[in-house]
């Protein structure tokens, strides 16, 4: 019993011995202010210790003694890492500053209608910093997208200067409205009409390129519904906000900076030359029977066409010049800052005579009279010609590719120009044809904190735009008797935009936070063409301009349409690391009847930051983790203004009855037409590991289209020629992945590389009554099938050729073998959707050298080559491609295309060649192109003046190498499309189209 007591004492000694050697660090936590930071965690890294602060930012960590990494972190700041050592009996005090994170958390991102710092964001937002565009030398700036956000699919416009690109976000929401995301400049909304003058010279017109790169701070891309739907009705395609440059620095800055540069096809088209020609034109007409020489095309002598070979290629292509300069003055003080921009950009292609030349300018003023009171101007003015061609099916290269023979000469006997044919060099040199672009983009906001809890705004914009596009043919090109003919289209547009809004901060305490935000808006539109035509003159109306207002008036047509909107925002956080936000928002549109003149589009948001609790304390490798998750109601509306009524315009043809001018409907009415509805949901997680040193983010979201607005051809014997209607179902899913790795940073070195991949899926869940012959792309190869992607390719498929015959061998629905085409042989095939796309870059700085690579690529999916079914099928009167080589001659021969002959029946096929619609022309989309890459050298600080705070000199590559297994040329080009349905549906589908452009270009950047 006495020895249990003495080991019992004993026990207890020792107890208190060793909870006296403890020690303890405690402290304060604050952030940059000075200002306490609650629910920050402290923790010893290794030992699974750890704390969060309390209210008044104070912790205590009980530790043995020893030497501790001690480490805090909160979110938005950067972590903070010291080695402490901790003795027995004795509390050691260590208080933490954090300075907040620039590069991941706090940065400020745009949303709709005001900002957030990153970390409180619940919705899909992707920044594009500005400089990443201005770098890049493209047709138009939203070209420059393509591989810098997961889920964002660029198709880059044509080699026509100034061509439009394709933007689908997430997949396309529409068939037969628009499926392009709404672009907001500065809190204006843009007008996006590509089809003012339809796709005249086989290109459309671009509504994005007065946009001047230089002038773009940052891009957001938001593309789910807890981040679009404060847009309502105009979302469901997602939303580009474009935040323009504003003064920073104190005093006066300037900036210069020059590009120079040129440009050639990244392909050239191989044709065949003269004597390849005549060659498969004779072997053709032998084969269908024909004895002695064939007769030629255009009546041709064969001793003419055996001298004559014209290279139509390289009479339409040459190295294009491209040439900018601009100039900014910066100056900011205490109350008032100005940006002043002013650039000339001169954009020649490789297309001969064309060029699009951008004189642009941009103000922007802030100004602060009062505490509290801000001022915010926002203005732009820009003058724009384009030097148009003919291009695609109307001549040009498209001439080159097709009609224009190579036994056909330029000149005739006489040393006129040859107009017995298309003649793509007469057309060039003859013609007058310029389009003048005027446009406006500007703002004003105005903004009053009325109290540390309420404060107001107010907001005005408007976007101006006149496009006057110019044609002047010569009597000779017309073949008539008078001096030639002007033709004049002037469309004019205004977008007005006025809203108010009033922000309260219900409560801002350490521990919560709630935010309400409400609005109204109104958005007033009008449109106006007015077109002029005359005979009889020498010139184009821009040099007679007294011709206009003297002799002709001209026919004008326009419809403007109203957006009414209330609107509203309420964001919740508890702990900063649980977020909560609702969005609601209700429109009322002229563009449909009394019936269904409003929608009602909420939204919710909701976010865990993971990362801040206790238990990831455990895992100091992962500094940040976030899990969110959205979902919500987006719409879209007609692209009509009208659609819900019924239209009567009058004859233009001079059609009379009983000798009385008349009217036709051309729409027929539907009351009942009403929004189109998009269901989204979207969750993805956020990570940072290792000190942020590597960022990713994956996200999957599934978007359900319904009550789909249709645009539907109607038969002839109704009177009408359209009818819109609401029907059908459809559904985009996906799953997206970007990640972004800092590989290496030390102070003379850095290497930096960015990864994103994403993969889209869509099927058609439903047409209603209707059936896939309903609708279609504007080059009838594409339509809408219940079971597959939007605008399916639908096909006759193509089986092999025989060998012993020849003739091309086809498979029926059933799969049989057939030598006969048929219309009712068309299945859906291939896919227009890859299986995957994305983009990959690497930064690398060493010393005073900056390296950027952009690799673009598109794994799967098909192209359509359209025009490859007349220049590789039925011999006609265009030209062949070199591809033709791999032909049937002889019994026994395995080639890609059949025999050559003049003869549709010979291929199984009606009349029409042009319906030698069949999987023969259906390949392969994949390519891998590097889409830049650029050198520059700073030069050293010491080697400069002392007004001369920056110099930059550089060189960039764009489209320098693309692999591909496409023989149509380009692989990825936005062709010219008929409507927006056609836009949608035909994305997939080549047609004479030019080629993108390969430039190099040499950078000047000086700043003062």
């Amino acid at each position: 019993m006495r020895n249990r007591l003495l080991l019992i004492l004993l026990f207890t000694c020792l107890s208190g011995w060793v909870s006296a050697q403890t020690g303890s660090i405690s402290g304060k936590v604050t952030g940059p202010d000075g200002g306490a930071l609650a629910g920050a965690a402290v923790y010893a890294e290794g030992v699974g210790i750890g704390t969060t602060t309390s209210q008044t930012g104070e912790y205590l960590l009980t530790l043995n003694p020893g030497t501790y990494t001690i480490k805090a972190s909160y979110v938005g700041y950067q972590e903070i890492s010291k080695s402490i050592t901790v003795t027995g009996n004795q509390t050691v005090t260590y208080n933490i500053q954090m300075k907040e994170d620039d590069q991941l958390l706090s940065e400020a991102v745009v949303i709709g209608y005001g900002t957030k710092h990153k970390e409180e964001i619940t919705g899909n937002i992707v920044t594009v910093k500005g400089k990443e565009v201005a770098d890049q030398p493209t047709p138009s700036f939203e070209a420059a997208l393509q591989g810098r956000a997961a889920g964002v699919q660029v198709t880059v416009g044509s080699g026509l200067a100034g061509s439009p690109s394709l933007i689908r976000i997430r997949g396309v929401a529409s068939v037969s409205s628009s499926g392009d995301p709404l672009y907001i400049i500065d809190g204006v909304p843009v007008n996006q009409n590509y089809f003012s003058r339809g796709n005249s010279g086989a290109m459309n017109q671009n509504p994005l390129a007065t946009l001047n790169p230089l002038d773009i701070e940052n891009i957001e891309i938001l593309k789910d519904a807890a981040a679009t739907a404060i847009y309502g009705a105009r979302g469901s395609n997602g939303v580009i906000i474009i935040t323009t440059k504003r003064a920073k620095k104190k005093g006066w800055n300037f900036e210069f900076s020059s590009r120079v540069g040129t440009s050639k096809p990244t392909y050239v088209p191989q044709m065949l030359n003269s004597q390849e020609y005549l060659q498969l034109y004779q072997e053709a007409w032998e084969n269908d029977g024909g004895v002695g020489r064939a007769p030629l095309p255009n009546r041709i002598s064969w001793e003419e066409a055996q001298k004559t070979n014209t290279d139509w290629v390289d009479q339409t292509i040459h190295t294009g010049v491209k040439q900018m300069y601009s100039m900014t003055t910066g100056y900011k003080a205490n109350k008032w800052g100005a940006y002043l921009n002013m650039t000339r950009d001169d954009n020649g292609s490789y297309l001969r005579d064309n060029r699009y030349v951008r004189n642009s300018a941009r103000l922007n003023v802030d100004y602060e009279p009062i505490k509290d009171f801000k001022i915010q101007l926002s203005s732009s003015f820009v003058k724009a010609t384009n030097y148009r061609v003919y291009n695609g099916w109307s001549g040009g290269l498209g001439a080159a590719m097709s009609t224009a023979l190579p036994i056909y000469p330029i000149y005739d006997s006489t040393g006129e120009y040859n107009l017995s044919i298309v003649n793509p060099v007469a057309y060039r040199n003859l013609m007058d044809w310029k389009t003048f672009e005027t446009r406006s983009i500007s703002s004003l906001n105005v903004s009053y904190k009325i109290t540390e809890k309420i404060s107001v705004s107010g907001f005005a914009g408007f976007d101006f735009s006149n496009v006057t596009d110019d044609l002047f043919l010569p009597g000779k090109l017309i073949f008539a008797d008078h001096a030639g003919q002007a033709n004049r289209d002037v469309v004019k547009n205004l977008t007005q935009t006025m809203n108010a809004r009033i922000n309260y901060k219900a409560i801002d305490t350490k521990k919560q936070n709630l935010a309400i935000m409400l609005g109204a808006e109104r958005v007033y539109a009008t449109s106006h063409y007015r077109n002029y035509f005359m005979d009889s003159i020498g010139s184009a109306f821009y040099k007679n301009k007294g011709l206009i207002s003297d002799k002709i008036a001209g026919i004008e047509t326009g419809t403007p349409w109203a957006l009414n909107s209330v609107f509203s925002r309420i964001d919740y956080s508890y702990k900063k690391r649980y977020l909560v936000d609702i969005t609601m928002r209700t429109d009322g549109s002229s563009k449909f009847g009394e019936n269904n003149l409003y929608g009602f589009f909420p939204a919710i948001g909701a976010g865990w930051i993971i990362s801040e609790e206790k238990f990831m304390h455990l895992i100091p490798q992962i500094n940040f983790l976030k899990l969110k998750s959205g979902y919500g109601i987006s719409g879209n509306v007609p692209t009509e203004n009208n659609a819900f009524r019924q239209v009567w315009i009058g004859s233009t043809n001079n059609i009379h009855y009983n000798n009385e001018a008349t009217v036709y409907p051309t729409n027929h009415e539907n009351p009942d037409l009403k929004w189109e509805t998009s269901h989204i949901f979207d969750v993805s997680l956020e990570i940072g590991l290792f000190k942020n040193r590597i960022t990713s983010d994956i996200a999957f979201y599934n978007k359900t289209t319904t009550d789909i607005l249709l645009q539907l051809a109607t038969p002839s014997s109704t009177g009408f020629s359209s009818y819109w209607q609401n029907t059908g179902k459809f559904r985009n899913w996906g799953v997206e992945y970007a990640i972004t790795s800092r590989n290496i940073s030390k102070k003379n070195f850095s290497w930096e590389t960015q990864f994103n991949i994403a993969r889209n899926y869509n099927k058609v869940l439903d047409l209603g009554i209707y059936f896939q012959d309903a609708l279609s792309g504007g080059t009838n190869d594409t339509r809408v099938v219940v079971g597959q992607p939007l605008g399916t390719n639908y096909l006759v498929k193509f089986s092999h050729v025989d060998p012993q015959t020849g003739q091309p061998v086809y498979l029926d629905k059933d799969g049989n073998e057939t030598y006969t085409w048929s219309n009712d042989n068309r299945v859906a095939v291939g896919t227009v959707l890859p299986k995957a796309f994305g983009g990959i870059s690497n930064n690398i700085r060493w010393g005073q050298f900056y390296l950027s690579t952009t690799f673009v690529y598109k794994i799967g999916g098909n192209i359509y080559n359209s025009s490859a079914k007349r220049q590789n099928g039925v011999v006609t009167d265009w030209n062949m491609t070199t591809d033709y080589f791999d032909r049937w001659t002889q019994p026994g021969d395995v080639a890609k295309y059949p025999m050559l002959s003049m003869n549709t029946a010979s291929y199984g096929l009606p009349p029409d060649p042009y319906q030698y619609n069949t999987t023969l022309f259906l390949e392969s989309g994949s390519y891998l192109r590097l889409r830049n890459i650029s050198l520059t050298y700073t030069v050293p600080k010491k080697l400069l003046k002392d007004k001369l705070r920056r110099i930059e000199l550089g060189i960039t590559g764009y489209n320098i190498l693309t692999f591909t297994k496409f023989t149509g040329g380009d692989p990825e080009i936005a062709r010219d499309f008929e409507n927006p349905q056609d836009r949608n549906m035909s994305s997939n589908i080549s047609y004479l189209t030019a080629p993108q452009e390969k430039s190099i270009l040499f950078n000047l950047n000086v700043t003062l």
